[in-house]
């Protein structure tokens, strides 16, 4: 019994070793960071089953979390959903008319639509009055609260509404005439007004941009070119577009329609449904948190407010989910701030302890399976090109913004334990690789407990 209370004491004394030794080379990766110097670094790595603190640094200190936090607004919002919704658009003949009762739904594509017009000519339906949108399920605000204007022509970060369509985005064409020279042209299926600011080069590097102050209506495309190629930009109007490209299909069915103009109702009682388009949404989380969809985030997030709520989406019902939920597992959520689902605006913050605590909480409940496989690893969405010899090792959520990079998620160390692991680095001037290094090598201290 002796032996047996002495080899216990003597893990013991040799994990506090490893720990001891383990802050000492964190300590002295961040002090001899210049990011330290200008920059605020914020760390926490726990023991994923028992909770216990191994390491903390900055750890209270609220910061902008970026897209790490998508992991702490999905799982609110999958707790509401339910694993298995689907995200439907449902097409319902009425008096004559055509009605569409639309779902938000952000896996929606227009071949999605072009194969509805085709079943609805099928039935036997000819000629519709009207055509009525029901887009109830969501309010009409497009964009989360605190985003930036100038990303109005950012293709990672489009508008979200009941009318998501192609992910909200259009290509722009970029080709060479007969004598070399750049022409750029507005997609065919939704005329852009484009200005062409492009040369020729010796790559293509393109962006577009919106001069909102001048005429919020034209888009510049600017940059050089060296092939031909498209630029992706946000839809402005997505209900235009939606609308545009549904009756674009019904035409080509030969389906008659005696009003062009769009109307909006709800779907009346006694309607008939003559069409579904659904999808999982299991689909839209893993491109939440493997391929930081911010636009799938932020639409996921709304629905599930609406249907906790079980009335109309919007960002005050959004917003309760995420609190209701965290609250119900015993977080205190009072000195943190959430403004959107996808960590896109300024106005979030957090603090890495609250998001280890989490991370805990979702371990315990999900179980370490889950968890593993719902995180991206190395190899995979935004870890595609980083950490790849650590694969196996550690699932993570990436977070980066403008002076703001993170990391959050599970890490297995060499002695077999599971830690839950947050990174939160703002306010550098670094370039984003040179932090994202460093947020590796923390990862690697980390797998050496």
């Amino acid at each position: 019994m002796k032996n047996i209370f002495k080899i216990f004491i003597a893990l013991l004394f040799l994990s506090g070793m490893a720990q001891t030794v383990f802050a000492n080379g964190v300590n002295t990766l961040i002090k001899e960071s210049k990011l330290d110097t200008t920059s605020t670094i914020a760390v926490s790595v726990k023991d994923a089953e028992s909770g216990k603190v191994v390491y903390q640094y900055n750890e209270k200190k609220l910061l902008h979390p970026a897209s790490t936090q998508k992991v702490f607004t999905v799982f609110p919002a999958l707790d509401v959903l339910g694993e298995d919704y689907l995200f439907r658009t449902e097409f319902y003949v009425y008096d004559g008319n055509l009605i569409v009762k639309l779902g938000a739904d952000p896996l929606l594509t227009s071949l999605d639509l072009k194969e509805a017009a085709k079943a609805i000519k099928a039935l036997g339906y000819n000629h519709f009055k009207n055509v009525y949108f029901d887009d109830s399920v969501m309010d009409n605000v497009e964009w989360g609260v605190g985003w930036m204007w100038d990303d109005g022509t950012n293709k990672l970060m489009p508008k979200f509404s009941a009318y998501n369509l192609d992910g909200n985005l259009v290509n722009i064409s970029v080709s060479k005439n007969e004598n070399g020279a750049p022409v750029v042209k507005s997609p065919t299926e939704y005329s852009l007004p484009v200005l062409n600011a492009v040369k020729v080069g010796k790559s293509n590097d393109l962006y577009a941009i919106r001069h909102d102050w001048i005429s919020p209506d034209i888009i510049c495309i600017n940059g050089t070119m060296s092939a031909n190629t498209n630029v992706a930009v946000p839809v402005n109007n997505m209900k235009r577009y939606f609308q545009k490209r549904l009756f674009d299909y019904l035409s080509r069915s030969n389906i008659k329609i005696d009003n062009k103009s769009a109307l909006n109702a709800q779907v009346p009682a006694g309607a008939k449904k003559v069409n579904e388009i659904a999808h999982f949404s299991s689909v839209v989380i893993e491109k939440i948190l493997k391929d930081s969809d911010n636009y799938c985030a932020e639409t996921y997030a709304k629905i599930a407010g609406g249907v906790q709520a079980n009335s109309q989406a919007n960002l005050a019902n959004q917003v309760n989910v995420f609190y209701d939920y965290w609250q119900k597992n015993g977080l205190d959520t009072s000195e943190i701030v959430i403004a959107d689902a996808s960590g896109v605006s300024r106005n979030n913050l957090l603090n890495v302890d609250f998001m280890t605590n989490a991370l805990n909480k979702l371990y315990a409940e999900k179980g370490a399976d889950k968890m593993k496989s719902i995180l991206a690893q190395p190899g995979e969405g935004t870890l595609s090109n980083r950490m790849l010899n650590h694969r196996g090792k550690v699932f993570l959520k990436t977070g980066t913004l403008s002076s703001v990079s993170g990391l959050t998620g599970y890490v297995i160390a060499d002695n077999g334990k599971v830690y839950s692991v947050a990174i939160l680095i703002q306010n550098f001037v670094f370039p984003s690789s040179q932090v994202k290094m460093f947020e590796n090598r923390l990862i690697e201290e980390i797998e050496k407990l």
